[in-house]
């Protein structure tokens, strides 16, 4: 498929989440209202996060974010014209970072439903998640960047033919 006709499908794909989101019913009382003992104080009876269809288009706009993130990456991985190597190091860390966000989204769910839940690693399971795992994943790319960056950005004959331009250029221009 062709990587700008990727990135029109993400873009209308995470457009259509945005507007079903702003046509789907309005969750009532969720921006709170006045607390009955502590005044300035408000209280929200109802979670936004209990409620399935608020769920799940923000499910899918995070998924849309990261595939937003990757066709980016893969776009700007190019080099004339063709993919380069770090492309299958961006799909697998996409992938990973597909499945931490969906670990860490069900964590939250359950977290939410039950009104709390286990700690791990001394934080609530699912900022656990968010601090232990998906931040971790963007490390896999910049790996691949950093040890591949010669094969895939530019090597020292591109760069030994970039100086022999800019010479030809000076001699030119004098």
């Amino acid at each position: 498929m062709n990587h700008f006709k990727l990135l029109f499908a993400v873009l209308l794909s995470i457009l259509a989440v945005i507007i079903i989101a702003a046509i789907a019913p309005e969750v009532p009382q969720v921006t709170g209202i006045p607390h009955p003992e502590f005044k300035g104080m408000f209280v929200a009876p109802n979670n936004i996060d209990q409620v399935s269809h608020t769920r799940w288009l923000g499910y899918f706009y995070g998924v849309g974010i990261i595939f937003l993130f990757a066709t980016f990456l893969i776009i700007g991985n190019r080099k004339k014209g063709k993919a380069t190597s770090i492309r299958n190091w961006i799909v697998g860390a996409m992938v990973i970072y597909l499945i931490v966000f969906t670990l860490m989204v069900m964590s939250h769910w359950s977290y939410s439903d039950n009104d709390g839940g286990p700690f791990a690693l001394f934080m609530p399971a699912p900022t656990a998640w968010m601090i232990y795992a998906v931040w971790f994943v963007p490390l896999i790319i910049t790996g691949a960047f950093v040890f591949k960056f010669e094969e895939a950005i530019i090597s020292d004959q591109e760069i030994e033919e970039f100086e022999q331009y800019i010479k030809e250029q000076e001699v030119r221009d004098k």
